[in-house]
């Protein structure tokens, strides 16, 4: 089983929580480029439990790492 702090230790940049709910969310620690927002980089994400959560995060971390790579490959 996947742990907050499994997921907060490969994803750095991303404040881990879960709600009260039982729902999983990430937020980013600094801001994103709007550009990167309409290209699929999102600031805050939600999951039903970690392992969505993590599957998330590192569909983020790729696209971040493309739209930091050449900003028009990524759409």
């Amino acid at each position: 089983m996947t742990t907050l702090e499994d997921i907060a230790r490969v994803h750095t940049g991303w404040i881990i929580w879960r709600s009260d709910v039982g729902r999983w969310w990430a937020t980013r620690r600094g801001p994103v480029d709007l550009e990167a927002i309409r290209m699929g980089c999102a600031m805050t994400l939600d999951a039903d439990d970690p392992e969505a959560l993590d599957a998330a995060l590192a569909a983020q971390a790729e696209l971040t790492a493309t739209f930091a790579a050449d900003p028009a490959a990524a759409g």
